[in-house]
């Protein structure tokens, strides 16, 4: 709208400077319409210069007017007159002639004077000093009814109206016009000032939506007030006679469209990053839950690991023990079987050795018992589910990640085709979002996968494997304490008979080699398996700590997810309330009120275009017509009603 009363303004501003170009017919012929305004804008004499312009170089030109007591201007050609009809003898020349007439002006002037806020009549103002006012209020008075869209309105032919006057510096400051332009060389204030009247009518604009001015305010302070005359310029081109401005609303109808399009994707790219966020902060608080109690879960092994180590170590030093006392044995029984005569004197020795092997026996049956009391105080777990679920997280945030990158790429995509500064702000802040959100993804993703490899090594199967091993070690442990029950009955029946001591001392023998090879066996195992479970207690120290400092890094994650969430939420919401409240708003005035004024405005042209004359034209010919408007000036001596003087009888 702006651009069309740039447009308006424009055309009028060189409407005073500028004849009209138009088609040749037979003749053209251009009226200029003279009136001089008392004070308050009443009209008491009107004057119309006619020039018809010859172009063709007619000997007898044919004219028509209705004005009054007629004279050639310049030059000596004669006329015939019959009523309105005129016969001018050209000879080839053009013609000037003047008349009067009382017709009423298309545009009516009224003027209010004030001083100090005070409405005064304009003869007692003269010489006053104080704050003068002067409001200049114009009235379109060529109304007519026009069919818009199927409806009757009123339009007005479309004036428009330039007043201007000067003002001496001398007595007067701070001077101000509405509506116009003010040119201080020093000494004196030019001043210019632009009015439209009937034009907000004819466009149908309510004045809260765009004030088009039907008048000019003059204000300054004054001591001995005088002004001098007023000169109003009126003209119905108001509007272009071309193409092009009609051709830029139609460009604009495109591209309020593309807007429209461009800001339902903007709305749908928003939706798909709320759901995508909300999906991801809803996700991220179940590992959140997950991950706390997997650090409980490793948190309680570690400690309770501490006794199953404590265990084996106890475990450790009974098989060194027990390795001993079978050797023990077993030379024993070597000697026994040697030497059947010394059996009384080393009877006495493999008793005490039994003895030795049931204290042993009886260590490693309490190491084995605090080891599985410890056992049986972790809570094992099954990583199955845990391991399953974040493994589909890293998956979602793959996806998520894809999303949003493939959404930079719409928008950048966008972002050449935008050119409003607004839009290319929201669409780039929307891109380094989608960015942050990438970057953070990323990161968590480093984090997901180090606790999901850290979940499949401290799986409950290792646990499981080392409860097998050690109830594989009690069963032996159980053999070993039967055998060794037998070798001490064995022992007590050689010390109440020797009869059958050489039948059973070779079977005693076998048994004791078969001991002594277990007990280095289990020696062995129980080596290793200590050595297994000082590795395993470390790795439980590590993994309790670093999954306590995941948790923690988990716990800030899952807080910025939600904040993430909330912001996206709310970015979502604002996008539907600017693109519902804003963009469709706009997009439906242009597309509604803005090309009823279009129609409006191409009416108004036909109009502009059908005023070319005040008095009377053929419609064989073509004209134009400009009013011009002197207002009596305000002196101290009394007021004398100027007479119209053309310094240039030629010059319209």
């Amino acid at each position: 709208m702006n651009k069309i009363i740039s447009k308006i303004t424009s055309v009028a501003l060189l409407g005073t400077i500028l004849t009209y170009t138009v088609p040749v017919f037979a003749y053209t012929k251009e009226e200029t319409v003279y009136s001089k305004m008392n004070q308050n804008g009443e009209i008491y004499n009107t004057i119309v210069n006619s020039h018809i312009k010859n172009e063709e170089a007619l000997q007898t030109i044919n004219d028509i007017s209705d004005l009054l007591n007629i004279e050639n201007i310049s030059g000596n050609e004669n006329f015939t007159q019959n009523e309105n009809k005129l016969v001018w003898d050209a000879s080839g020349s053009d013609i000037y002639y003047q008349g009067n007439t009382d017709k009423e002006l298309p545009v009516e002037c009224k003027v209010k004077y004030e001083l100090n806020g005070e409405e005064i009549a304009p003869q007692d103002l003269s010489g006053k000093s104080g704050k003068v006012k002067i409001t200049i209020e114009y009235i379109n008075k060529d109304k007519h009814e026009e069919k818009i869209n199927g409806k009757t309105e009123n339009l007005y032919t479309p004036f428009v109206v330039i007043c201007g006057t000067v003002v001496e510096n001398e007595n007067n400051k701070n001077i101000e016009i509405t509506n116009g332009k003010k040119i201080d060389d020093g000494t004196k204030t030019i001043l210019l000032g632009i009015s439209m009247p009937g034009l907000g009518e004819s466009l149908g604009i309510s004045e809260d939506k765009l004030e088009i001015p039907n008048k000019v305010e003059i204000s300054m302070e004054s001591t001995n007030f005088e002004l001098g005359n007023i000169i109003t310029y009126i003209t119905p081109k108001v509007i272009e006679n071309d193409s092009e401005l009609f051709d830029e609303i139609d460009k604009l109808y495109s591209k309020v469209n593309t807007l429209e399009t461009s800001s339902k994707q903007i709305e749908d790219g928003a939706n798909t990053l709320k759901d995508g966020v909300t999906t991801y902060s809803e996700k991220s608080q179940e590992f959140n839950s997950a991950m706390k109690q997997v650090s409980s879960g490793v948190s309680s092994a570690n400690k309770s690991y501490e006794q199953i180590n404590s265990g084996i170590d106890k475990l450790n030093e009974s098989s060194k023990t027990l390795q001993a006392g079978a050797k023990e044995i077993a030379d024993g029984t070597k000697l026994v079987s040697t030497n059947i005569t010394t059996v009384s004197e080393k009877l006495q020795e493999l008793q005490v050795g039994t003895k030795g092997l049931e204290q042993g026996e009886k260590s490693i049956k309490d190491g084995l018992d605090k080891i599985l009391v410890a056992i049986n105080q972790i809570e094992i777990q099954d990583n199955t589910a845990k391991i399953k679920e974040l493994e589909q997280l890293i998956g979602t945030n793959e996806s998520t990640i894809k999303t949003l990158n493939a959404s930079n790429s719409k928008l950048k995509a966008q972002l050449e085709a935008v050119k409003d500064e607004a839009q290319i702000t929201t669409i780039k802040t929307q891109i380094q979002t989608n960015k942050n959100m990438v970057k953070l993804l990323e990161a968590n993703q480093k984090a997901n996968k180090e606790t999901l490899a850290t979940l499949k090594k401290t799986d409950a199967s290792t646990i499981k494997q080392l409860q097998d091993g050690l109830k594989a070690i009690n069963e032996a442990m159980k053999e070993l304490q039967t055998g060794t029950n037998k070798l001490y009955n064995g022992a007590t029946e050689l010390a109440s008979g020797t009869k059958t001591l050489d039948t059973k001392t070779k079977d005693l023998v076998t048994g004791s080699e078969k001991l002594y090879a277990g007990t280095v066996q289990l020696t062995e195992g129980t080596k290793n398996l200590n050595t297994g479970s000082n590795q395993m207690k470390q790795g439980l120290s590590k993994l309790d700590t670093g999954a306590k400092e995941l948790t923690k890094a988990n716990n800030q994650l899952t807080q910025g997810t939600s904040t993430i969430k909330n912001g996206a939420v709310s970015l979502a919401e604002g996008i539907q309330k600017f693109n519902s409240e804003g963009v469709q708003k706009i997009c439906n005035y242009i597309n509604g009120d803005i090309k009823k004024i279009t129609k409006r405005l191409e009416k108004l042209e036909e109009l502009s275009n059908e005023y070319n004359n005040f008095t009377m034209l053929d419609d064989k010919n073509e004209g134009s017509v400009k009013f011009i408007m002197i207002m009596d000036s305000i002196k101290q001596s009394e007021t004398v009603k100027e007479e119209i003087i053309l310094q240039d009888k030629k010059e319209n």
